[in-house]
């Protein structure tokens, strides 16, 4: 028998808490009763405005005092590693925030010791989650494109020049940035709407002095009979009405093209999607809570899935698929080849 509510414990109150704690909010049959986090003056205010009755300097305390169910990770990437391990020592399930741990053996190791205690391991991969990509899979699976032979994720941020300017102040001193942080979201995104490629062939580009990493990202995937690119800069201006929508601001959407056979689909930044064929033209619209709506789908899908039994879309054993390729990105980057998708694993 399934329980009611399902106790979570979060650490982490740093930049992204309090947009993890809204999702939670709307998640049903789930509440974070714990939060965890060494810096008191960021904590306290964030408990106080979730409502979270218990709160902890140290993460080892937390699991030794709270009635937990699962653990929620929200902390940097150099942390993943430790923190995953001592929830799952325990039994306790884990949410983890993405990108997946420091570098790949240190993930696969994760997910071994997380596989042999025979514990759920999610990460929390939510742009898949977002309803224009669910809405894309829908289009491809249903076969009103034929067969997609050209694809495209496209986005320019302005946030690494004039100057820095994102609420995650320790990108600047991250020597992987752009594919680390994003990539790891359109990666799984191709996975998810094309399955696994073949190669992949990367071009990545250090424009701002303001940060230490790389800021534009150029990724080619190869699949059979499909080609699907990342073009993403976050040093680049935004064009109106191209990227930024004028009359929908905050829509937030990258811009999405699917070449098939039958038809072509297009995502464009004012969350409209059209899937135009020879004589057809279909249209739907997405809202400016899109982002916001998939981290509560991207959460509910973890406490579904503890209940069910089911396995995670975005388990720790398929991240690692996305984490090889990302690192690959890198390495193909440096030597200026295609690498296979899997000469990682």
């Amino acid at each position: 028998m399934s329980k009611k509510i399902w106790r979570g414990g979060m650490i982490g109150a740093g930049a992204w808490s309090d947009i993890q704690l809204r999702a939670w909010a709307g998640v049903e049959n789930a509440e974070i009763v714990a939060l965890c986090d060494r810096h008191p003056e960021r904590r306290d205010p964030l408990a106080e405005r979730f409502k979270i009755p218990q709160m902890f300097d140290d993460f080892e305390t937390m699991l030794n005092q709270a009635d937990l169910d699962f653990v929620d990770i929200c902390t940097r990437p150099y942390s993943h590693s430790a923190l995953t391990k001592l929830a799952a020592k325990r039994g306790l399930p884990v949410l983890c925030q993405k990108p997946f741990c420091e570098n790949l053996a240190e993930a696969q190791e994760v997910v071994e010791y997380c596989r042999q205690n025979s514990v759920p391991l999610m990460v929390n991969e939510n742009f898949r989650w977002q309803a224009w990509f669910r809405q894309a899979k829908e289009v491809l699976e249903s076969g009103a494109l034929g067969q997609p032979f050209f694809a495209r994720i496209h986005r320019r941020n302005r946030l690494t020049l004039p100057e820095f300017d994102h609420r995650q102040s320790y990108f600047v001193e991250m020597p992987r940035l752009v594919v680390y942080e994003m990539g790891t979201h359109y990666l799984d995104t191709f996975r998810y709407l094309f399955g696994e490629p073949d190669s992949l062939f990367a071009r990545l580009h250090h424009v701002s002095p303001y940060v230490v990493g790389e800021d534009v990202q150029l990724l080619t995937l190869s699949y059979p009979g499909l080609t699907a690119l990342v073009n993403h800069s976050w040093a680049s201006v935004p064009v109106p009405g191209l990227d930024d929508s004028e009359e929908k601001p905050g829509v937030a959407s990258p811009r999405l093209e699917i070449d098939g056979t039958a038809g072509t689909l297009t995502l464009n930044c004012d969350g409209s999607m059209h899937l135009y064929t020879d004589t057809t033209h279909q249209e739907w619209q997405f809202s400016a809570d899109t982002g916001p709506k998939s981290h509560i789908a991207a959460q509910q899908h973890f406490i579904d899935c503890l209940e069910s039994g089911a396995e995670f879309e975005t388990s720790g054993a398929e991240t690692l698929k996305t984490m090889a390729l990302v690192y690959a990105a890198y390495h193909s980057a440096a030597e200026a080849i295609p690498v296979e998708s899997t000469f990682l694993l």
